[in-house]
């Protein structure tokens, strides 16, 4: 499925992690430095598959559990922001 940012979402970078603000909503979030991770992984490659996949090959280690830990917490973080309008996930054509 394809991940993209939502066109109502202003979004910046800092050195401990990414600020969002949804224009529609008026929500603002502070995304911890593992969240912004995964938000800038959205933001470059825009494929939930992929970006858990990048990240348990960083953070596992080798190690099968921790890999589906993350991509048990990858799809959770990602399934939250889709539903809070963050995020936009399309099914490809």
């Amino acid at each position: 499925m394809s991940l993209h940012i939502s066109e109502n979402v202003i979004w910046h970078e800092m050195a401990d992690g990414v600020s969002l603000y949804h224009i529609e909503s008026g929500e603002f979030r502070s995304l911890n430095a593992t969240a912004a991770q995964i938000w800038a992984l959205v933001a470059d490659d825009g494929d939930r598959h992929a970006v858990a996949t990048r990240l348990a090959l960083i953070h596992a280690a080798g190690n099968g559990a921790i890999a589906a830990r993350i991509r048990s917490d990858v799809d959770a973080f990602v399934d939250a922001m889709v539903e809070q309008g963050m995020l936009v996930e399309a099914v490809p054509a």
